[in-house]
């Protein structure tokens, strides 16, 4: 892993024009591995697009307003800023739009499946560029195509932007392996404009990738070209740079003694060790990746083109300790940015470990390890399913109150109830505005409800956060109200009143139960 003989290691490649690499022969080949990822994706989104869980069709909610009405806004009836990732949201509203024009009916999940497609394609491409620079072989893209949709972080939540990050993040490292300047500015602008906060991994990549750094502008322009320009409009036309998701987030702090931090042990450690186990080997692998590639650094024996692979990985732990700092709750797709990150470490330290310790010139024992590491990788995630059918109806890692059919069905039914009357939501909206298509309210999708927790999180900030928020929000519409409320939702294991509409519900997280219409007022 620690060798400097840059023959060996590709490194000898002369420079293209942006300062990186030039494109070696049979690069073109690399392209190929698209189709083994298109395939492995759609299989993917097949198996989980029937049981998206709630938060995912928050992100569908928007899709389906954006591609059917440019209307940026969970429900029809309001816009709203809390959609976490707006490049995720834009990407799917483009593929729902586009298929739209060939169905004739704007079907969100449907988009979906064709961008997980799209996304888990573009990943093995830029795993195999990786691993051709880094000498070995491009079977193990399909390494990291596995790893990363075995992990259960990322297939317990897709519909967010888990696939968009892991995307994006092979994409960036690829780009660093191969000293793209303007490339890499390109992909890091999609991370931030992914989420925020990704911006943490970007940062640590840029900084320990010595291409980069040669003319460091450059990189840093074009990623602000790409991202800024969205942020400037939300700024101006939301009255946020942010999402409302940050204030959300943030204010519930945890799940009762469950955080960011322990959560990994405290919670889903405990919904099964072979789940957990998917996840954190390969990040494990990263971590021992990390510290010998900077051991190597330390020493001097170490081509300049490995540097990103243990920086995507320190990027990944880097992403952890700030949101254990930030003290937000245990939410699976959380965990996805490290994870991977690390992951994808983990993958090419293996690939690299194999190379230097087996003879490369018989091409079967070149695609034994990475043939041999994805095998074992989908053997063990089928596994994990515990039996459960298929198309899944709810994912791996599960807490929502209702099944996602029910939820859907149920905001089918209350919409025949309410007409075009205002209905106050249960804690759990996303599915149910998405089956209702009506005026359901709550802190996601009604910005007047939402203000007052803007307030209670800028009064709760110290000195620096106080001054920073008050920027970001200040351009907010400070008279907002909550939409006058005619019916609510409630959820209860309890009893059910006397003459009112109401649903049953079932949930492997919380057993039975039911939701019920009420009038207001």
């Amino acid at each position: 892993m620690a060798t400097s003989t840059a023959e060996r290691d590709g490194a000898g490649a002369p420079p293209a024009a942006d300062g990186g690499a030039a494109r070696p022969p049979g690069a073109r080949a690399d392209l190929w591995w698209a189709l083994p990822g298109a395939v492995i994706g759609g299989l993917v989104i097949w198996a989980a697009h029937r049981g998206l869980i709630d938060d995912a069709y928050i992100t569908l909610d928007y899709v389906r307003n954006v591609a059917r009405d440019l209307h940026w806004g969970m429900i029809p009836t309001e816009e709203s800023n809390a959609a976490t990732s707006p490049l995720n949201v834009l990407m799917l509203s483009l593929s729902t739009w586009l298929l739209s024009v060939v169905t004739g009916d704007v079907r969100p999940v449907l988009g979906l499946g064709l961008l997980t497609a799209v996304l888990s394609a573009a990943l093995a491409v830029w795993a195999a560029r990786t691993a051709r620079r880094l000498g070995v072989s491009g079977a193990w893209s399909l390494a990291v195509l596995v790893v990363v949709l075995a992990n259960p972080f990322v297939n317990s939540a897709l519909g967010l932007e888990v696939l968009p990050i892991s995307a994006f993040l092979m994409g960036l490292t690829a780009q660093a392996v191969r000293g793209r300047r303007v490339a890499f500015g390109v992909l890091a602008g999609l991370l931030v404009l992914t989420r925020l906060d990704l911006g943490v991994i970007v940062a640590v990549v840029y900084l320990l990738t010595p291409a980069l750094r040669r003319r460091w502008w450059v990189a840093p322009a074009v990623a602000s070209a790409v991202a800024l320009p969205w942020y400037a409009f939300s700024w101006w036309h939301f009255g946020s740079a942010i999402p409302a998701t940050f204030v959300i987030k943030t204010l519930q702090e945890s799940f009762g003694n469950q955080t960011f931090f322990n959560g990994l042990w405290t919670l889903w450690a405990g919904r099964g060790e072979l789940p957990i186990a998917l996840a954190l080997a390969p990040a494990a692998a990263g971590a021992v990746t990390v510290v010998a590639i900077l051991v190597a650094g330390v020493r001097r024996r170490l081509s300049a083109h490995l540097w990103p692979v243990a920086a995507v990985g320190l990027g990944g732990a880097a992403y952890y300790a700030a949101y254990s700092l930030l003290e937000v709750p245990p939410y699976q797709w959380y965990y996805v940015p490290s994870t991977v990150a690390l992951g994808l470490a983990g993958v090419f330290g293996l690939a690299l470990v194999l190379r230097q310790t087996t003879p490369v010139s018989r091409r079967e024992v070149r695609l034994a390890g990475p043939v041999g590491t994805a095998a074992l990788f989908a053997a063990l995630a089928v596994v994990s399913l515990d039996g459960r059918s298929l198309p899944w109806q709810y994912p791996v890692y599960f807490g929502s109150w209702a099944l996602p059919s029910e939820y859907r069905d149920i905001g089918a039914a209350v919409h025949e109830e309410i007409g075009d009357a205002t209905v106050l939501a249960p804690p759990e909206i996303g599915t149910l505005a998405y089956g209702c298509d009506c005026s359901m309210v709550d802190m996601f999708s009604d910005p007047g409800i939402t203000l007052p927790l803007i307030e209670q999180r800028i009064d709760e900030a110290g000195p620096v956060g106080r001054f920073l928020l008050e920027l970001n929000f200040a351009r907010l519409d400070r008279d907002e109200e909550p939409r006058e409320l005619d019916y609510r939702l409630v959820w209860t294991q309890g009893e059910v009143p006397e003459g009112v509409p109401s649903w049953p519900t079932t949930s492997p997280a919380t057993g039975p139960a039911a939701l019920y219409l009420e009038p207001v007022g």
